[in-house]
């Protein structure tokens, strides 16, 4: 299966103004931003940058295997090492939970890439991750749309491309959406990648439909955390060999030539299964209460001194011990939640294991994996929003 490190081999030497901006040239651009760069305020070649990493084996012990090679590949990719980095900004803070690192790069002289990091692993960015299902406005979203219309003014001669992956995608949706409308007409494409999603009651039409056209969201066949939301863009849905978990990562993604490779037959039962779940969970159990549950498992996890979520996947022995701590340590109304959230999703499955996933409203029948033939997701959290496709 290729991947964006093949795509970095077969058009590394073709520049944007031979071999035109892609899918595959937004992904690259939402993978790299969660290299671990410091705050960068001055302008700096990607090749150099990279060459500068590379170089510094401390920094490269922060890496994993997929970005050393990227990092490696970069000073001989003519394609993204001759582009300037422009900005590069990290913030993290514990109350509220805020993890947030953006980088714009300039791709041409008329145009600049703003791209958001997703999850980092931390508890503080899985954290608020949870906080986006039931608030409205995390301080994640204000600090992204902030970042977006400084850097829209600093360069505001630049049209803009708008990338993130998981909830960086979030982000990109959210800053495009509560951007003046000056700024909103300078976008050219805001894209998603495996990126959670909408909730129907964060944003009224009147805001986003006159951005939602340039939305484009790409998610894997097995997605978990791209359904989390709503979606009333444009979506599509990638081919991956991966298991469920893995296909989060972009670089578990199959590409073409100058594309992703479609999933022939869509999502997953797997996937739709969950995405009832998480409609179920989100609308029959009170915020409130998702809110007390998920802050109580998150304090009975500190207090183990459970920092990351490698701490919770690196060993499944360790991963039961923590969670069933965690449990345990919930009070008895809040035990009562958990019971009903994991209740919720044994019905689902048990319900939708062996059929499609289905629109209520209709007969039975398989979904595409392209918006344009048929919306990805007929089920939403709020029916009027289906009414308002823009797709």
């Amino acid at each position: 299966m290729a991947n964006i490190l093949n795509y970095m081999r077969w058009r590394g030497d073709l520049p944007f103004s031979i071999n035109k901006f892609n899918s595959i040239d937004a992904a690259f651009f939402a993978t790299f931003v969660y290299l671990p760069f410091p705050t960068i305020n001055k302008k700096i070649l990607l090749s150099d940058l990279a060459s500068e990493y590379i170089n510094n084996q401390d920094m490269l012990k922060k890496v994993n295997g997929y970005e050393k090679e990227q990092l490696q590949l970069i000073p001989f990719c003519k394609r993204y090492g001759d582009l300037e980095i422009l900005d590069w900004t990290n913030m993290i803070k514990t109350n509220p939970p805020v993890q947030f690192s953006a980088a714009t790069f300039r791709l041409n002289k008329n145009t600049i890439l703003v791209a958001f990091r997703g999850t980092d692993g931390s508890m503080i960015g899985i954290k608020e991750d949870i906080d986006l299902s039931f608030h409205p406005k995390t301080s994640g979203l204000t600090v992204a749309k902030h970042y977006l219309q400084r850097i829209a003014t600093q360069f505001n001669n630049d049209n803009i491309y708008i990338v993130g992956h998981s909830k960086g995608g979030m982000f990109s949706q959210y800053a495009a959406i509560f951007a003046p409308q000056f700024i909103q007409d300078r976008i050219i494409k805001v894209y998603s990648f495996d990126g959670p999603g909408l909730m129907h009651n964060y944003y009224s039409p009147s805001k986003y439909k006159e951005v939602l056209p340039k939305f484009i969201t790409y998610i894997p066949e097995g997605s978990i955390f791209g359904l989390m939301l709503d979606h009333p863009e444009h979506v599509l849905v990638v081919k991956s060999n991966a298991n469920m978990l893995k296909q989060h990562n972009i670089i578990q993604w199959e590409v073409a030539r100058n594309g992703f490779v479609l999933a022939s037959n869509g999502l997953t039962n797997a996937s739709r299964i969950l995405r009832h779940s998480f409609i179920s969970v989100n609308t029959k159990i009170p915020i409130n209460d998702r809110e007390s549950l998920w802050m109580a498992i998150f304090s009975a996890l500190e207090s183990q001194n459970v920092v990351d979520f490698s701490q919770l996947r690196d060993s499944k022995l360790r991963s039961a011990i923590n969670l069933s701590q965690a449990y345990m340590s919930l009070s008895p109304q809040l035990k009562i939640v958990a019971n009903e959230v994991i209740s919720i999703i044994a019905t689902s499955a048990k319900n939708h294991i062996n059929i499609p996933f289905i629109n209520k409203a209709k007969l039975l029948k398989p979904l595409s994996n392209n918006s344009n033939k048929g919306p990805i997701v007929d089920d939403s959290y709020d029916q009027t929003m289906q009414k308002n496709r823009l797709t």
